[in-house]
């Protein structure tokens, strides 16, 4: 943390407490201003941005998430630079682009002698807990769902451990047992509830030992399988669910009736995660520390939910997929896959109510938590700070987001600068969302965009350069 946002946040915390004096019951302001924040990530896996009230959706009701926000900044304009799980996961965890961390694609293995963000705070006093799915110890596991992440190096750092590998069994809430075996959770049938149950525990326990703490928690849901409680799938009629234009439009009616379906479910998956997050707020009101705690509220990366669905179709049709899975996709350069939520809350520092457009990649969400827990951020993470953002009206403002998936076979490389998407490789697209929200015209090879695909062309490989991406010279062909 540089010495100003220091000064800041603490000059902050000051005036918060002379303001709150008088209000204990409702304030943890009987704190010192320099002890270090608690931090809460939530995480669900593959949220889109829109899916929130707050973003203006016409149907999806998470006011819990809706609150969250008022209550901090929500930054609008932040995009998964790798938008699959396990790539962004990895950049969320170090501060690094893929082609520093190796993590490309899915399925692939973390190196482990990276510095990650609960090491950075465990080194400071940090009691740190993770949850849910961890998905970067190399694979799918063969025999079960799951994968048992061995104690040690693996665990990068997380203390309290309840992760796994990769688990898409929300009804069959399960964990593994000190013999590595993968045992029942009795008395929960939805895997977000227990979750949030033991992350309440954890945060309870720590607070009563008086350490800092910060809890990983990594929902499965709104991902496929497509399971939902019955009461949240209630909340919506599938005949009444709006769509957008270019999905409305593109789609025939069997594939109209099935992403209805799908979406329902994808919406009311949405809904029990924000009923989560209601819960999670209530614990940490309840015990008081709500003032200076961070929640930060985040996803990997969207879901196309119907969008492009012909040119995915092409693409999956030929290895053999069905009908869902190009109707519910992401890894593609598309804004659908691409943006994510991204809300900050911190009483204590962070006025309510503020909404921020400036662009905010993936690789800058270890660094801007970091620093905002008051820690010098290592100078190998790539990632920029939004912490002046977060607590002031200042803070870095990024021309262009670089993006990209993968190495070899279904390569892409691309930019974001808020208004025009680029990528080249194997997806060649240049949309322009001020005249075409909805990417349903590709301008890549129209001859009267020719020069402002060349101006993309040179900021993509500027990027390229500057961040040392290897593939460079594939770029430039």
């Amino acid at each position: 943390m540089t010495s100003t946002t220091r000064l800041i946040i603490s000059l902050f915390m000051s005036l918060t407490i002379a303001c709150t004096s008088g209000k204990k019951e409702n304030t943890s302001a009987d704190k010192d201003e320099n002890e270090p924040p608690n931090i809460l990530i939530l995480m669900p896996d593959q949220f889109r941005a829109d899916m929130m009230g707050v973003a203006g959706h016409p149907d999806v009701l998470t006011p819990n998430i809706d609150q969250l926000a008022g209550d901090g900044i929500r930054f609008t304009n932040a995009i998964s630079g790798a938008p699959v799980c396990c790539p962004t996961r990895a950049t969320i965890q170090t501060g690094l682009y893929i082609h520093e961390h190796k993590v490309t694609n899915n399925n692939m293995p973390m190196d482990t002698t990276l510095t990650t963000i609960a090491e950075l705070l465990g080194n400071e006093g940090y009691a740190t807990g993770f949850i849910g799915k961890w998905h970067l110890d190399g694979g799918i596991p063969e025999e079960s769902v799951g994968g048992y992440i061995e104690e040690g190096a693996k665990r990068q750092g997380w203390q309290d451990w309840n992760g796994y590998e990769k688990s898409h069994e929300f009804f069959e809430v399960w964990k593994f047992n000190e013999k590595k075996e993968k045992v029942r959770v009795e008395g929960y049938n939805w895997e977000p509830t227990w979750q949030t149950d033991m992350a309440l525990n954890f945060i309870k326990k720590n607070t009563e030992e008086k350490k800092p703490w910060c809890y990983y928690i990594a929902y499965g849901p709104p991902h496929n399988p497509f399971q939902c409680p019955q009461n949240f799938l209630n909340m919506y009629d599938p005949n009444k669910i709006v769509l957008p234009p270019d999905v409305e439009n593109e789609l025939d009616q069997d594939e109209l009736k099935e992403v209805r379906r799908l979406r329902q479910i994808y919406y009311g998956q949405v809904s029990s995660i924000d009923h989560e997050v209601g819960r999670l707020v209530e614990g940490l009101d309840k015990m008081k520390i709500s003032d200076n705690t961070i929640v930060l509220f985040i996803s990997d990366h969207g879901d196309i939910l119907g969008s492009h669905s012909h040119e995915v179709k092409e693409r999956y049709i030929q290895e053999g997929k069905k009908l869902e899975f190009y109707l519910r996709t992401k890894g593609k350069p598309y804004i659908t896959a691409l943006r994510t939520p991204l809300i900050i809350k911190w009483p204590a520092v962070i006025k309510p109510g503020k909404v921020n457009d400036v662009l905010v990649n993936s690789v800058d969400i270890a660094p801007t938590l970091i620093d905002l827990a008051g820690v010098k951020v290592p100078s190998k993470m790539s990632g920029q700070s939004m912490a002046g953002w977060c607590i002031s009206d200042n803070g870095p403002k990024q021309d262009a987001l670089y993006l990209g998936l993968f190495q070899g076979k279904n390569a892409w490389r691309g930019v974001w600068d808020g208004r025009f998407l680029y990528s080249t490789l194997d997806y060649e697209v240049l949309y322009d969302h001020y005249t075409d929200p909805y990417e349903t015209k590709n301008l890549f090879n129209d001859p009267d965009y020719s020069e402002l695909k060349k101006e993309m062309q040179s900021k993509l490989e500027k990027l390229a350069i500057s961040t040392g991406d290897p593939i460079i010279s594939e770029i430039r062909q």
